[in-house]
């Protein structure tokens, strides 16, 4: 029986996208981003840190998965995922 793999996808675009100089989003274009990487099948997504500013406080407050339509098994964190060792 052959093996197979999981591959899963960490979106970090509503976080670090928005270090660039002049880059601002809105609450809308987080969750309207946030809505076309669901549909793409992204797994997780990075949506900032919620105590940096009140954008994205507001952003978690605003419910993304409801707001976006988003499937139910979108992870949307504020924090990095675990850090798995190769082989274990």
């Amino acid at each position: 029986m052959a093996f197979m793999r999981s591959i899963q996808i960490y979106d970090t675009t509503l976080r670090d996208g928005t270090q660039g100089e002049g880059v601002s989003l809105s609450l809308q274009d987080k969750l309207q981003i946030t809505q076309r990487l669901d549909e793409l099948g992204v797994d997780f997504v990075e949506g900032g840190y919620p105590a940096s500013n009140t954008k994205d406080a507001e952003y978690f407050q605003a419910g993304p998965r409801a707001e976006a339509g988003a499937r139910q098994d979108l992870c949307l964190r504020h924090d990095p995922p675990p850090r798995h060792e190769a082989g274990g």
